[in-house]
């Protein structure tokens, strides 16, 4: 069963951040013919374990398959005692056009040493800037087998092709 745990501060700071810009008015039809089809982008934020909260690094790449359809990669590393990789492939489906993301992935993280087969849930919110770049909060939940769940939050900048 899984358990999480909203004590971390930080945690609930990317809560009211997400509830804040998905709930902003926009215009999916607007955004659509100036959305890229390839993009690439470096991951900042945080890897909520236990009671607490891990410095973490990523890169993702994704390809847009249509406005609505998204497949990608993720290589991320938490800094911890004993350091910890994810590499993950995911779908992302984009239900109001292509801001609003919620994402499915499968891949290997070896959280304690040893690798582990991960699930990963997730939901962001890409903000598209000028000449294709983008910042994107990131909200996510690894589903670890054999070891404990950890919520991913934090902060995507990247640039679209």
């Amino acid at each position: 069963m899984m358990e999480i745990t909203w004590k971390s501060s930080a945690i609930n700071i990317s809560t009211l951040t997400a509830l804040f810009l998905f709930s902003l008015p926009g215009n999916a039809q607007e955004e659509e013919h100036t959305h890229a089809k390839y993009a690439i982008a470096a991951f900042v934020g945080g890897t909520h374990v236990g009671d607490t909260n891990e410095f973490t690094l990523g890169i993702e790449g994704g390809f847009n398959i249509n406005s609505t359809w998204s497949i990608g990669a993720v290589l991320e590393r938490s800094e911890r005692s004993k350091s910890s990789t994810l590499i993950l492939l995911g779908i992302g489906w984009h239900p109001m056009g292509p801001g609003l993301r919620l994402q499915l992935g499968a891949g290997r993280k070896d959280p304690s040493g040893q690798t582990e087969n991960v699930v990963r849930t997730g939901i962001a919110y890409e903000l598209e800037m000028e000449h294709n770049w983008f910042i994107k909060p990131y909200l996510a939940i690894d589903f670890i087998s054999h070891e404990e769940n950890e919520e991913v939050f934090g902060m995507y900048i990247g640039k679209g092709f």
